[in-house]
């Protein structure tokens, strides 16, 4: 029984659901933090799926406060987390440069080693259970571990806490 519950509610919040306003019943879709709308969503990549993770597949405005790009054979690839990235760089052992990764407090592309990550806060993560946020600003990211808990680090350490995903 609880698991048909937990399934209803999970297809109800990816779907969307109706809620009723005095008597007037209004569409409301569930967005999460991670999600932007297309509009604002820098995609670097090319092609056909350009919109999509080149790992995973999945959309990436919807995924867009997580994602990274990185360029290979000079392609850029653009991923919906640092877990897909981790998996293309380090499980793949794609050669991988010009990493860079969407700032949460600009939502623009910056490089990696500029980010002040946020990892193991209470906002759900993409991919992983572990939630890793980038900031441009590493005031921004203090008052977001302040308020959502998590720890203040590097890129090279929430990369770390990527690949522990991947442990068996």
């Amino acid at each position: 029984m609880k698991t048909k519950i937990l399934v209803l509610l999970s297809m109800l919040l990816l779907m969307g659901g109706c809620v009723e306003q005095e008597g007037k019943p209004t569409a409301q879709k569930f967005k999460m933090f991670q999600t932007v709308d297309k509009k604002d969503a820098i995609i670097l990549q090319k092609g056909d799926k350009k919109e999509n993770c080149i790992i995973c597949g999945m959309k990436l405005p919807m995924f867009y406060k997580t994602n990274h790009a990185a360029t290979h054979n000079g392609e850029v690839r653009q991923y919906c987390s640092i877990h897909c990235l981790a998996k293309d760089k380090s499980i793949n052992k794609t050669n991988l440069s010009d990493i860079k990764v969407v700032a949460v407090d600009t939502l623009k592309f910056i490089p990696v080693e500029d980010a002040t990550y946020v990892v193991g806060s209470d906002v759900r993560g993409t991919m992983s259970g572990l939630s890793k946020y980038a900031f441009e600003g590493r005031m921004s990211a203090r008052r977001f571990a302040n308020k959502h808990q998590g720890k203040v680090m590097n890129f090279d350490e929430a990369y770390q806490y990527a690949l522990k995903d991947f442990a068996k």
